[in-house]
Order: structure tokens, then sequence, then C-alpha cells
């Protein structure tokens, strides 16, 4: 059965797995929100929806 969050066509995944993910730290998860990485909160918990914030990294590039 699909959750709601994955019928809109991306999955979501929590903090601790885009860290695992990305190789990052929680402090820097945390600024990439303060930046605009794409998120929500289910409850108390933030989601990231892993495709569109994959291209939310792309598209800022890297930092110089």
């Amino acid at each position: 059965m699909e959750t709601t969050l994955e019928q809109e066509g991306d999955k979501y995944i929590g903090t601790a797995e885009l860290m695992e993910t990305l190789g990052i730290s929680r402090s820097t998860v945390n600024r990439l929100v303060k930046r605009g990485l794409p998120h929500l909160w289910v409850g108390s918990v933030r989601r990231f929806p892993i495709n569109q914030s994959l291209e939310w990294l792309r598209s800022i590039g890297p930092k110089t």
C-alpha cells in the first residue's frame, strides 16, 4: 500500500537518511533547509522529497 507522500511521485526520507545519503552532518542539513532545501513536516518529523532535494542541490551548484 502506497502512502499519500509516495503517491505524489517522490520518495520522502527523514533527516538521518538524508544525512547518510549525502554524507553530510545534521548542522549542514539545517543550513540547507534555511537556504531553501525542499522539505515538509509530518507532525514533528521533517521529511525530504529525495528527487526534489537532489534537483535543488544541483541547481545551487558547488559553493565556491
